[in-house]
């Protein structure tokens, strides 16, 4: 009897630091699908291809700690992995970060980080993630900033927040005198209860990633070498509206950008203004979920050149539990470069379907 009570007693010593101090959560998501594409560019070329993709499949650990009544830290270190590992390169950097909770005056935190802009898009892009399909391939504005000095408010009158990123430039760019504490700033504005969901955001001098269609154009237009990839300081405003009655959900945006200086010499991109409208909507029914969206953008680098593009489409999921999904995508993209630019529509045929599980 004296050895088990001895037992116990050391067992309880052991627990008790653990479960005074939470341990972090390791979680992650791997989502893989098969897709074909059918993409035609008015060439004579037959582009038909398969694809198995990973549609920014994760893991990550996160936690926090309670320093006080008053104060707990919070923190998450998160990384994209290839479930496939086609691409070669595993692990790339998403979202990782520390910081600071106060109980009533909200959460700083340091690292890096979506932009509230980002965020601000709630569940608009029913493509999400998708490797093919997520919006982030046709607009701009889907950021992730290193170097985030980021504030989260608590919820005022239980409906209303804020969310607000300064990025130092850190003499990024000496000459354009990159060394403030907001050298870019992105902002978010929110208000939210049990059916409506309201947002209005923006980014101030945020380094961008253009879509493929304007990296393309750019190229026709300049000729070699070819530029894969074009990053551009963009000015951007976003409206975001969420309305859900029952098992129906519908989502819109709305978002305006342009160059923040479009006549820097060292942008070779210059004058891109942008407009794009995204609109969509979700029913559920029992273990089934139908999702439908209407997107189009409108870029406008002056003189004429203009690029529109459409995307329309839907998906089906199956939820065999809140964990695990089967999933189907049919959408259609058309893009439609202005005539000054000699490049053809491109039409393109999107069809998949795939699993994800989260754990």
């Amino acid at each position: 009897m004296k050895r088990n009570l001895l037992a116990l007693a050391v067992g309880v010593a052991f627990v008790l630091p653990l479960a005074a101090e939470a341990a972090p959560t390791v979680y992650g998501r791997l989502n893989l699908s098969v897709d074909y594409v059918d993409m035609d560019d008015n060439s004579g070329v037959d582009n038909k291809t398969w694809y198995l993709n990973s549609n920014s499949s994760r893991v990550g650990v996160k936690g926090n700690e309670k320093l006080s009544d008053e104060f707990t830290a919070v923190y998450k270190a998160e990384w994209e992995v290839q479930g496939d590992m086609a691409g070669g390169k595993d692990l790339d950097a998403r979202e990782r970060y520390i910081g600071l909770k106060h109980f009533q005056l909200g959460t700083v935190r340091l690292g890096y980080i979506d932009s509230p802009l980002k965020n601000a898009e709630d569940s608009v892009d029913v493509f999400n993630d998708l490797a093919t399909l997520d919006m982030t391939t046709f607009l701009t504005g889907q950021t992730r900033l290193a170097n985030s000095i980021n504030y989260v408010s608590p919820k005022f009158l239980d409906v209303f927040g804020a969310n607000i990123t300064f990025q130092p430039g850190e003499k990024g760019d000496a000459k354009k005198n990159e060394d403030h504490l907001a050298d870019a700033i992105s902002l978010a504005l929110s208000y939210e209860d049990d059916s409506l969901y309201l947002s209005l955001a923006m980014d101030k001098e945020v380094t961008t990633k253009l879509p493929m269609q304007v990296v393309k154009t750019f190229n026709v237009l300049n000729g070699p070498p070819a530029v894969t990839s074009l990053d551009q300081k963009r000015d951007n405003m976003r409206f975001n509206a969420r309305y859900k009655m029952s098992d129906f959900t519908v989502s819109a945006m709305f978002q305006q950008s342009e160059a923040t200086n479009d006549k820097d010499p060292a942008d070779p991109v210059g004058k891109l203004d942008e407009q794009a409208v995204v609109l969509s909507g979700s029913y559920e029914m029992d273990k089934w979920t139908i999702r439908g969206e209407y997107a189009m953008n409108n870029f406008d680098a002056g003189g004429g050149v203009e690029i529109d593009t459409t995307v329309i489409g839907g998906g089906i999921d199956y939820n065999f539990t809140q964990s695990t999904k089967l999933f189907g995508n049919l959408a259609m993209r058309k893009d439609e470069p202005s005539k000054p630019t000699g490049m053809k529509d491109i039409d393109s045929t999107y069809l998949g379907g795939g699993i994800e599980t989260r754990f």
